[in-house]
């Protein structure tokens, strides 16, 4: 990767609906080198995904809770598995201590929250304990920290 490649990244990061001929235009150089480059970067999986960031308020999804799980370790690719296809579950990380996998959760209260993510943990095999960071206000939230940002 190179500054053209971390420019580009840059601007899809801020805006993912900038067009190429735009961020060709800023670069300097033809619209088809940047097609080329984030095509190039997409099939590396540099760019796993273009997304956008949600107002989970205004989306209804207000409750932002980090869930830190101990397993057993026979269970843990089972149980990561599990989550992974829990529609609130936005992210899931196997970490080093004090838990062994740490999950980042979004529902619209505290009711779904328990109905939907705790009680499958509670119902899973291998699951030996769970704590829940439960958050009051988000400060900053990004899907990028390469480039100029």
């Amino acid at each position: 990767m190179d500054s053209i490649d971390n420019t580009i990244i840059d601007k899809l990061s801020k805006d993912s609906r900038t067009h190429c001929t735009e961020i060709a235009s800023e670069l300097g150089v033809a619209t088809s080198t940047v097609h080329k480059r984030v095509n190039q970067m997409y099939s590396e999986g540099v760019i796993e995904q273009f997304t956008v960031i949600l107002d989970p308020k205004k989306t209804g999804m207000p409750l932002t809770t980090f869930i830190g799980i101990n397993v057993d370790e026979n269970y843990k690719a089972e149980i990561v598995t599990k989550l992974k296809s829990l529609k609130n579950v936005l992210e899931v990380y196997e970490i080093l201590q004090p838990y062994d996998i740490f999950v980042k959760v979004r529902t619209s209260d505290m009711s779904e929250l328990k109905d939907s993510v705790l009680r499958v943990l509670d119902n899973t095999d291998g699951v030996i304990s769970s704590s829940s960071i439960i958050t009051t206000i988000r400060h900053k939230e990004k899907t990028c920290i390469l480039g100029d940002q």
